[in-house]
């Protein structure tokens, strides 16, 4: 993954999700070291005011990757972001399937990172994504 400095917000944030989900939540391997090259050991996440810390996001994934289909077509769309140094903030939507249904959740977040990349902090808020219109 490119340091921030070297893409932009829009493009890092996608690239951190996507590399994150094929390397961690996809893998079929122990998470927790692959999680190590996204996330430092002190992580903050806090998302609808549950907080994470490593050892909660890293009990997380456990049902993520069990309830996930086979191929689960992730994406993370990435509407907006804008970076201050080492923080990001951005609007984005995280298309997934689950073994049941497909699921589409937006998200507004603030990030920080490490010059190496990696998250320390996150704070946002989620909801379910409205559904596409139908054609009339």
């Amino acid at each position: 993954m490119k340091p921030l400095p070297q893409s932009t917000p829009e493009q890092f944030i996608a690239d951190f999700f996507t590399t994150f989900h094929e390397q961690v939540v996809r893998g079929d391997h122990d998470p927790a070291p692959a999680m190590a090259r996204f996330y430092t050991p002190d992580i903050v996440m806090i998302n609808d005011g549950i907080r994470l810390d490593w050892d909660r996001l890293l009990s997380h994934i456990h049902p993520v990757r069990k309830n996930l289909a086979e191929d689960d077509d992730s994406r993370f769309e990435v509407h907006e972001a804008i970076a201050d140094g080492n923080r990001i903030a951005a609007r984005l939507t995280i298309h997934a399937a689950t073994r049941k249904k497909r699921i589409a959740t937006d998200v507004v977040a603030f990030y920080t990172f490490t010059p190496d990349g990696r998250m320390t902090h996150a704070h946002g808020i989620t909801r379910p994504a409205p559904k596409p219109q139908e054609p009339s």
